[in-house]
């Protein structure tokens, strides 16, 4: 009797595949073929699970944030000031994994200059992202309400600024400098 198929599990395989050949092509190589190619399968295949490019991109898009966030679960078990640095650090493209969710992003970014539902969900994402870390700041007590939200901001700017530098000029930007940055940052916060 043949295995039942979970539909779910596909789509994360071949979301997975998108992201590689996104990586190593871009939006524009990240053609159906070159997917499935990709996953191991052939096209006709891969639309069994998705209609078309467009949706397998959303999908990939989704699923790359969806990844990022999973990673905040168990961040609060932390202390405060732990559980900020560690949301901070998570950003940043130190391993294979995250890496390839900077590059798919980036991609998306620019795509999304020209597509209102790309935009939208990059936007979404960015909210959610700041007011997690906005509630970080909080229970840190780095700053209440409005404050929180600005510093939260303040710190988003300067892990993204960081990781786009690591991930084009990694040569320049090792482990240890980019980490340096997040604490000087989070020291100087502490002192002001």
């Amino acid at each position: 009797m043949p295995r039942a198929v979970d539909v779910d599990e596909r789509r994360i395989e071949l979301a997975a595949a998108a992201a590689r050949v996104i990586a190593r092509a871009g939006l524009g190589g990240a053609t159906m073929r070159e997917v499935a190619a990709e996953a191991g399968w052939t096209t006709g295949a891969l639309t069994h699970y998705f209609a078309d490019k467009r949706e397998l991109l959303q999908f990939t898009l989704e699923m790359s944030l969806e990844g990022r966030r999973a990673q905040g679960i168990g961040r609060r078990e932390l202390p405060p000031d732990a559980a900020l640095r560690a949301a901070l650090v998570a950003a940043l493209p130190f391993d294979e994994q995250a890496r390839l969710h900077w590059i798919v992003t980036v991609a998306f970014c620019a795509h999304a200059v020209g597509d209102a539902e790309l935009a939208e969900i990059q936007r979404d994402a960015y909210r959610a992202y700041r007011d997690d870390i906005a509630q970080l700041v909080a229970r840190a007590r780095r700053a209440r309400g409005a404050g929180a939200k600005r510093e939260a901001e303040r710190l988003i700017a300067l892990a993204d600024g960081v990781a786009l530098q690591a991930l084009f000029d990694p040569e320049s930007w090792p482990e240890a400098r980019q980490l340096a940055v997040i604490d000087d940052a989070l020291d100087a916060r502490s002192l002001g």
